[in-house]
């Protein structure tokens, strides 16, 4: 999401076109969107982003348009049963930003801290006033309103903390991980056979590694070393790979664990964890079968399962 908006904006910004960053800064009760939900809005309606669609959407983007250069924040009611309504039968209240986007080098200073993996913040101030880019101090993993510079800001991280290894680089990898850039999810892949783990292959992976999965501890180590934030899908082609990398999961604190394979894999894996001393707690950390039960067939439509699996363990953190 960010890069798009950021790349976006910059565009816009060297074309000499009025752009404006709408903002979800606080949201209560039953709302389209949460805090953090963005989109960027031109002279002309949407260029890219979301917060939520609807009657809210297009009252902001009607106000962005209407006034560019007016940084503010505005408090909207989603309930037709109130006075001053957009109408909306949501229930909720929303509190949107408004930012006037017009000096390029915080945005390429928020592009580069993407690209580069490191941990940053875009910081918008509630006064709808320019942003800025915090690279230093602890701050929530979620969006959140704070107090800096002794101003009110909505402190919203450019990457999310937490990253999904792939373990195994096949049929179903490829389509996760497809899907896991579209939804902003950090990965990183990880396979035996160079000709299944590439750049080539996995274009939006922070890394594409080649090394025997019963190395795995010699390989994820350092910066890579997996956190309670991080996640495992195992996928590999056989069992034995398989209990490599669960072996090596359950030695993490991640916080999801998803393994991919029929009952009878499962179990046969499971009965040599056992063999090795493992306790029987092992079966509660591991989500097995991996995925939502949608009754999925296809590669992709068990990436799909998979992916809907890793957003609610995400909201979770």
């Amino acid at each position: 999401m960010f890069e798009q908006l950021l790349t976006t904006a910059l565009h816009e910004i060297k074309s000499d076109s009025p752009v404006v960053l709408v903002s979800v800064a606080h949201a209560t009760g039953s709302t389209p969107r949460k805090e953090g939900a963005m989109m960027l809005a031109g002279a002309q309606g949407l260029l890219c982003g979301t917060i939520g669609g609807g009657l809210l959407e297009h009252r902001c983007l009607e106000l962005a348009a209407a006034q560019p250069t007016l940084g503010h924040l505005m408090h909207f009611e989603l309930d037709n049963r109130k006075a001053g309504s957009l109408g909306m039968v949501c229930g909720g209240t929303t509190e949107v930003l408004f930012t006037p986007l017009c000096d390029p080098a915080p945005l390429q200073k928020a592009l580069a801290s993407l690209q580069d993996r490191k941990t940053a913040w875009l910081c918008l101030p509630l006064d709808g006033s320019a942003p800025t880019v915090a690279q230093d101090g602890l701050f929530p993993p979620h969006p959140s309103v704070l107090s800096r510079d002794g101003k009110k800001m909505l402190c919203t991280p450019l990457s999310d903390a937490g990253r999904v290894f792939v373990i195994g680089g096949g049929h179903v990898s490829y389509e996760l991980c497809t899907l896991l850039h579209r939804l902003d999810f950090r990965h990183i892949v990880v396979d035996d056979r160079e000709e299944f783990c590439s750049p080539a292959r996995f274009p939006h992976a922070e890394y594409a590694l080649v090394s025997p999965l019963s190395h795995l501890a010699s390989v994820l180590t350092g910066a890579l070393s997996p956190t309670e934030a991080d996640a495992f899908c195992i996928m590999t082609r056989g069992h034995e790979c398989d209990t490599d990398a669960v072996r090596f999961a359950l030695s993490t604190p991640v916080s999801y664990i998803g393994l991919m394979g029929s009952r009878r894999k499962r179990e046969t894996l499971f009965s040599s964890l056992a063999q090795e001393g493992f306790s029987d707690d092992v079966r509660q950390r591991i989500t097995t079968p991996i995925g939502l039960s949608i009754h999925a067939q296809t590669p992709a439509e068990i990436a799909v399962s998979i992916a809907a699996q890793l957003i609610a363990w995400r909201a979770a953190l």
